[in-house]
């Protein structure tokens, strides 16, 4: 039973995504030499073409390189990405963006209502709305909208728009956690959140939503998060 019979994308497409994904897990180190194409062939039963095709693809990403006489390559190191944990502590969660750099560019900027799908605590008057990226080494993992009560955000307004929120919030003189949620949900990326995160249309990401409610039980603050599927790990103590 072929391991493709599943799936709708072309066939080159999927063989390239087994090769890179081996290369990124360190199964093939830089310097190794690729099996022949006669074998991947016979390993995953496609055409000789077919796996030219995803060769290729991945000598222009650059990590794979033909070399006659020697075969194919690898050319990259593994990707060496720390994956994020989706904490579980207010504490953990401020410790999780230590190092990170907020791309200040915002994508969608101005005062604006929170979506009307919030099912606990108590809405403020106003609320100020910004939606921007966040990198780590260079790489974006994802893209964040953030809500937040609008006294909050016109006192500390500079910082928010040049620090990560979180830590500003924490630190806030006009604002007292009381408490906070997050929800997770596994989904695909869509076709506005895909280009913004450099992966393609479809594939796996965690949609985060995380709030913060002030000693009145008012949400503080509102952030719903998509990131990188490749970038998430969920670490859960399971109680007997």
């Amino acid at each position: 039973m072929s391991i493709f019979q599943s799936s709708r994308s072309p066939l080159y497409l999927q063989v390239t995504e087994i090769l890179r994904q081996r290369i990124q897990k360190g199964v093939w180190r830089k310097g190794d030499t690729l099996p022949t194409l006669n074998e991947l062939m016979e390993e995953f039963s496609v055409a000789k073409v077919t796996v030219r095709q995803a060769v290729k693809l991945l000598e222009e990403e650059g990590l794979l390189s033909a070399r006659r006489g020697k075969g194919t390559i690898v050319t990259a190191e593994p990707s060496g990405r720390r994956p994020l944990k989706v904490e579980t502590t207010l504490h953990d969660i401020m410790e999780m963006y230590s190092g990170d750099v907020p791309d200040v560019k915002n994508l969608e900027d101005g005062e604006q209502m929170p979506p009307d799908t919030i099912e606990d605590g108590v809405l403020a008057d106003g609320y100020y709305h910004l939606k921007r990226t966040h990198a780590r080494n260079g790489i974006t993992y994802c893209v964040i909208s953030l809500y937040i009560e609008l006294g909050i955000f016109r006192h500390s307004e500079l910082r928010f728009r040049n620090e990560l929120a979180i830590p500003v919030i924490f630190s806030h003189p006009m604002v007292t956690i009381a408490r906070a949620r997050q929800t997770m949900v596994i989904s695909k990326c869509d076709m506005e959140t895909a280009p913004l995160i450099d992966i393609p249309l479809g594939d796996p990401v965690a949609e985060v939503r995380r709030i913060f409610f002030d000693e009145n039980d008012r949400i503080a603050y509102l952030a719903d998060v998509t990131y990188r599927g490749d970038y998430i790990r969920l670490d859960m103590d399971l109680r007997p």
